[in-house]
């Protein structure tokens, strides 16, 4: 997993130091780097399951689901990014933390289904979403370029890999591209799913 401790500040209490710890969560199909990775949401007691005290700081890297793109000329989208630290008022109140899922098309017989894509959430002590965030650095691009490289291999375009590569890198927040067999007869029958997403404390 890449470490990211760069990105944030020591912290400002007394006894000085960065964050000395760090946790992934992501989605029950996210690879085995994450730390969290069996449900859909988790319930985290900063108290209790990190050891914080009122007016703790912590640090968070989120990245939400990856797209998938909108024809087979061009890559999708890497899911948003939002990351910095946040003052834990009251360390006695849960976070709920919500991964974010990947969007997904599928086409059976040239009928399409599409799931679209979520994003990585925290409510509850603390309010963020990567709806706030940026996709700048996993932008798409067309089939002859180079789509974003991410933020440390989160939220990368799509791309490289393959149709569904963005599904081989769940809780990395990937783009994918879209299959090349959209047309034809008889009617094609192929699925693209980016990458889930992840969210990471330090503390």
């Amino acid at each position: 997993m890449s470490n990211l401790t760069d990105f944030f500040s020591a912290s400002s209490g007394g006894g000085g130091g960065g964050f000395t710890k760090m946790n992934k969560y992501s989605t029950a199909r996210a690879l085995d780097d994450a730390t969290h990775n069996d449900a859909a949401s988790y319930t985290v007691n900063p108290a209790t399951d990190l050891g914080l005290e009122d007016g703790a700081s912590i640090g968070y890297f989120m990245c939400g689901g990856g797209r998938v793109g909108d024809d087979t000329s061009y890559t999708g989208f890497g899911g948003k990014i939002i990351q910095g630290t946040a003052i834990i008022s009251s360390a006695s109140t849960d976070l709920v933390l919500t991964p974010g899922i990947a969007e997904k098309v599928a086409v059976v017989s040239g009928s399409v289904t599409e799931v679209a894509a979520t994003e990585s959430t925290i409510s509850g002590g603390l309010t963020l979403s990567t709806a706030d965030g940026s996709r700048q650095a996993g932008f798409r691009t067309t089939s002859s370029g180079s789509p974003g490289s991410g933020v440390n291999g989160y939220g990368v375009g799509g791309g490289g890999l393959g149709y569904n590569d963005g599904s081989q890198a769940h809780g990395w927040g990937g783009g994918t591209r879209q299959e090349s067999n959209r047309g034809g007869y008889p009617p094609p029958t192929w699925t693209a799913e980016a990458g889930d997403g992840a969210i990471i404390l330090y503390y």
